[in-house]
């Protein structure tokens, strides 16, 4: 069985009028696969993400993770599957303000009750193998957006997820840092062998992955298997 395993994923979201959202996705990720689901605002793939990720439910179908049902969980059941097998990369980079980078990076083995200075001496090696050890005292007011991005992927990392669910993770980075970003992403596949999705609108993005999944209007379209891994450098990203 794959690692994620979706059949006739339906979701509606009813704010006054139905939205059906997601419209009878089948998905099937196996272990190891760097992926993309691209497609445009409005299309979906953020919905998706958030039913992968555990952090929406769906209405109809089956979701398979890793072998187990993902139906009806308990908010505790929900995060201690979050915990042990996924790590989320954000746009916005979600780092705690008031918090230094290395406070930051331990935040997830803090909830998982790992003493005190075993998660310090744990995100001091994960940022130390982003390249920021210099900057582990630094808040994130005092990063930029790279820097920040690489806190926000040490901390993703720290639990040893078996999947990366990076949801625009350049999007609010210059095109010199994304490049440097998605090239970091696919060391940790290639070296790591973890399962990334990559969620984007950027072609560029996209071409950096070894499987294109696109989606439109809540329906998966095309599966484009990537051998192209087009010279990114001269793309025009926003």
């Amino acid at each position: 069985m794959a690692l994620i395993e979706l059949q006739g994923i339906n979701k509606t979201y009813d704010n006054g009028q139905p939205l059906h959202v997601l419209k009878g996705v089948d998905l099937h990720i196996e272990r190891g696969e760097f992926v993309s689901i691209m497609g445009a605002s409005g299309s979906g793939k953020s919905t998706l993400l958030n039913i992968l990720g555990i952090l929406d439910n769906y209405d109809t179908g089956t979701y398979h993770l890793d072998g187990t049902l993902i139906k009806n969980l308990t908010e505790k059941q929900a995060a201690d599957y979050r915990n042990r097998m996924i790590g989320f990369i954000f746009q916005s980079f979600n780092l705690i303000g008031f918090k230094t980078a290395v406070e930051n990076v331990e935040l997830p083995l803090y909830y998982q009750g790992v003493p005190r200075k075993k998660r310090h001496d744990l995100a001091m090696e994960y940022l130390d193998k982003m390249g920021l050890t210099p900057w582990a005292s630094h808040f994130p007011n005092e990063m930029s957006g790279g820097q920040k991005q690489r806190v926000a992927i040490a901390r993703a990392l720290i639990t040893q997820p078996r999947i990366i669910l990076a949801d625009e993770p350049t999007g609010a980075l210059d095109s010199k840092t994304s490049v440097e970003v998605m090239a970091l992403l696919k060391q940790l596949n290639q070296q790591d062998g973890i399962t990334i999705i990559v969620v984007t609108h950027e072609g560029g993005v996209a071409n950096e992955t070894d499987k294109i999944i696109h989606i439109k209007d809540g329906v998966i379209g095309e599966i484009e298997e990537n051998t192209r891994h087009d010279a990114w450098e001269g793309s025009v990203m926003k």
